[in-house]
């Protein structure tokens, strides 16, 4: 299991190498108000989450952005929750110069963590699939609401994000 967790980000990123080469990155920031849902939210209330990204953009509103992320959530019931991922998402913006309003739909890889008040802990990771809108508001602010569902041993960790981007 362990040997997964490295081998498909490594080939993800193998296979993207020559395509990413063509465009030169924007690097950010990104913050995110996390909201479970599915069976997430039985052990987790509302969460913040926070990481980097970089944004490819390969001309007439296509686009990539690469991003990683920490999510904490709040406490439920004795559990403690928390996942960090890698993801790479496709952007399509409308006005095809990369400001306002665009889509996104990519695969992440999530690393996720819970522990219990009794000592009881868990850790998984899982593939997953991203859906979502966002308004780049201008060069360097941009707002984003994207959907990410996983499954890991028959839960699904879905969570609606609710965030902010800050591009250099």
């Amino acid at each position: 299991m362990k040997s997964r967790k490295v081998i498909l980000p490594l080939v993800l990123a193998i296979a993207s190498g020559a395509f990413l080469a063509a465009a030169q990155p924007q690097w950010g920031v990104q913050g995110a108000l996390s909201v479970p849902t599915g069976d997430l939210s039985d052990s987790a209330n509302l969460g913040i989450s926070g990481g980097g990204n970089a944004k490819f953009d390969f001309g007439r509103g296509n686009g990539l952005m690469a991003r990683g992320d920490l999510t904490f959530y709040g406490q439920k019931d004795g559990f403690s929750d928390s996942s960090a991922g890698v993801a790479a998402d496709y952007t399509y913006h409308l006005d095809h110069r990369q400001r306002g309003i665009y889509f996104l739909g990519g695969l992440s890889v999530l690393d996720y963590r819970w522990s219990r008040s009794d000592g009881s802990n868990y850790d998984s990771s899982a593939l997953g699939l991203d859906l979502g809108i966002g308004y780049d508001v201008d060069r360097h602010v941009g707002l984003q609401a994207r959907y990410t569902a996983h499954s890991v041993s028959d839960s699904e960790l879905d969570a609606l994000n609710l965030g902010v981007t800050y591009t250099f």
